[in-house]
């Protein structure tokens, strides 16, 4: 016998039992599949069969429990097998397990999914602006009680978080269990501040930090870091069960979700109750002839019972956090933009700090900026872009760091402060561009002066000067988060901007764009007036045989953090002015950043940062991103490709100065 029994829950549609098909002679890998069952019917799919509503009329929904509170083993619906039993997760051959987050056990709630949900990796959610995850719904459970694996639970919904994880949306929905003896007291989030006090803090905690213990990026989220309603959640909810709806019924498809079940007859994949139970049966028969292979004897081929989450987790060590535990090293504190600087500068003892400190003065406008926008969802674009151009101006010129600032906005050299020292940098910037209510962005650029020092700087300080002279540029990305990415001359750095503690905070330093990538971004209005050659390369790219894939939209900064992140080109082709980059705000900062992380910019006939501005208007041809993509548009418009000198490897930066 190659399976076991491991209860029975009831639910409002009827008792499910579990089956757990195990090996228990191979120990070095303890896989096991849990299979579900409909009492007095036979196999179901959890995904597919058992419905999102217990009570519809009240609110009440069934939930899956996959993973039990302060456990560690990353279990999970194998939603691309069919009938989607619970395994453990693995990558590259190894189980997955979730690292202790400090003080917190494993996870910190019962953790699961809602069934017949499905976030559709297709669709962009129009508040967040993130593509979902191909997922179901994930749900935090909150109750009292430790659930068991597999446990279908009947929970109320009280809000949910909006996670952004890795660009995808990843909703976590937050309920509890109607059973649980505090339930009557919570029916919305603000319930939860009163009866569970620091939980939701905690919860963003985790969230954000539990995979930087392998080395990924703290995790950001939406809505300025606020857990959304119960009647906002109930929208997601519906919205997901509606696009799961397309996918049950073949309207569309994904790679990761065999939509096989067994009580849904009138849809595609609908499996007959027989050919489910031999396909658990064969199973069961594959695990045991596995077993027999390995030697085991007679009594070690019947898979034992497990009577207790131990059981599934005897493996895994009991947390420690002592001072040696290797998880705590592994979770470093936030770097703060002051303090990278900080540590970069040490790596040049003899020279000046006051680039880092304008950089430092930057971010806090940034900082301000963001607020405003988020005060002020409803503003016109004048009025926003006004006060970023004020609010940028104001920080730059009290810093006693500047001889001159530009802002392509006011269109004019921008006073100093009265009284303040003058410094020895000259700053241009572009306040802000984009579509309100979608994302928005700043740019900026930064000069070492010509003149004497002493005293304010003049046109000759910036104008004549080749984009190569540039000490430092950057931009900052207004949406779901707030980045600011910059380089110094040593690699290009992301910060995200934490609102909990108000500061940007070191998300990624040495980004190396790919030398080819998968994006390309174009206004697509002006290409029955491009050149050529430009109209012939952008043919190529929409080919049906390209594997190019066309991203746009109406902010500069947002697609140029696309391509420089993921690789591909950045156009802006002309030829009208309107069409173009303005040089000194946009497309010098831009070239310097790209240029910094290992890609490329040109006008299509040579380098970028070769030109100088002969005016603070003069706007070009921009054409950014992998250093292949761009090599390929300048071989459509000249038949070659340019060669760049001084090419720059960020790997050799990432090794010399990482912080």
């Amino acid at each position: 016998m190659g399976s076991s029994d491991l209860g029975a829950v009831e639910t409002g549609d009827g008792i499910y039992t579990l089956t757990e098909v195990r090996d228990p002679s191979d120990a070095d890998t303890g896989d096991f599949r849990i299979y579900y069952n409909k009492e007095g019917f036979g196999p179901v799919n959890p995904l597919h069969d058992i419905p999102l509503y217990a009570d519809k009329k009240n609110h009440v929904f069934n939930m899956v429990v996959e993973i039990p509170r302060w456990t560690n083993a990353k279990l999970e619906l194998k939603t691309k097998a069919p009938l989607a039993p619970i395994v453990q997760d693995e990558k590259k051959g190894k189980k997955r397990f979730v690292h202790n987050v400090f003080p917190y056990k494993g996870y910190i709630w019962n953790y699961g999914c809602f069934p017949q949900t499905w976030e559709d990796p297709s669709q962009v959610h129009m508040e967040t602006g993130a593509l979902g995850d191909g997922d179901p719904l994930d749900v935090c459970e909150i109750g009292k009680a430790a659930a068991t694996v597999g446990e279908v639970k009947q929970v109320k919904v009280l809000g949910v978080l909006g996670m952004i994880d890795e660009g995808e949306m990843d909703w976590k929905v937050i309920v509890v269990d109607i059973h649980d003896p505090l339930a009557s007291e919570m029916n919305d989030i603000d319930d939860l501040y009163r009866v569970l006090p620091g939980l939701l803090h905690a919860t963003f905690s985790w969230f954000r930090t539990y995979k930087v213990p392998d080395g990924k990026a703290h995790n950001v989220f939406a809505f300025r870091e606020q857990v959304q309603p119960a009647h906002y959640a109930l929208e997601i909810i519906e919205e997901c069960h509606q696009a799961w709806r397309k996918l049950i019924t073949g309207q569309v498809s994904h790679k990761n979700h065999n939509c096989s079940n067994t009580t849904l007859s009138a849809v595609p994949a609908y499996m007959p109750v027989e050919e489910a139970s031999a396909l658990i049966q064969r199973d069961v028969d594959a695990t045991a002839a596995s077993a027999a292979a390995r030697g085991a004897n007679a009594a070690a081929m019947s898979l034992r019972k497990t009577s207790s989450l131990a059981d599934m987790t005897a493996h895994i060590p009991p947390p420690s956090f002592d001072r040696d535990d290797p998880d705590l090293d592994a979770i470093r504190p936030m770097v703060t933009i002051k303090r990278f600087c900080t540590e970069l500068q040490r790596k040049f003892p003899h020279g000046s700090n006051d680039l880092s400190l304008l950089i430092t003065e930057l971010g806090v406008a940034y900082k301000c900026v963001r607020a405003q926008l988020c005060d002020a969802p409803n503003a016109q674009f004048s009025a926003l872009a006004a006060f970023s151009n004020q609010q940028i101006h104001a920080s730059l010129a009290s810093s006693g760091l500047c001889c001159l600032i530009f802002s392509s906005f006011s269109n004019e050299v921008m006073e100093l402060e009265a009284g303040t020292d003058v410094g020895n940098y000259i700053v241009v910037f572009n306040p802000l561009m984009g579509v309100p209510g979608a994302s928005l962005g700043s740019t900026f650029s930064v000069y070492y002066r010509k003149s004497a020092p002493g005293k304010e700087g003049d046109s000759a300080d910036l104008l004549q000067r080749p984009g190569y002279e540039q000490v430092a540029a950057g931009y900052c990305m207004f949406g779901a988060s707030t980045f600011l990415v910059f380089s110094m001359g040593y690699g290009v750095h992301l910060f995200t901007l934490d609102t909990i503690s108000g500061h940007f905070v070191l998300s990624s330093q040495h980004i190396h764009t790919p030398d080819e990538g998968p994006i390309y971004s174009v206004d697509t209005a002006v290409l029955p007036h491009v050149v050529e050659g430009v109209a012939e390369y952008v043919a190529e790219l929409e080919a049906p045989e390209s594997t190019k894939v066309f991203r746009h939209n109406g902010n500069l900064v947002a697609n140029f953090h696309s391509v420089l992140t993921r690789g591909g080109i950045l156009m802006l082709p002309g030829p009208q002015k309107a069409d173009l980059a303005r040089y000194l705000t946009e497309a010098a900062p831009l070239a310097f950043v790209a240029r910094q992380a290992g890609g490329r910019a040109s006008v299509g006939k040579r380098p970028l940062l070769e030109l100088s501005a002969w005016s603070f208007e003069m706007s070009v041809p921009l054409f950014v991103g992998s250093s292949k993509d761009v090599d390929r548009v300048e071989e459509f418009v000249m038949g070659h490709a340019v060669e760049e000198k001084n090419k720059i490897n960020p790997d050799t930066f990432a090794q010399a100065y990482s912080v």
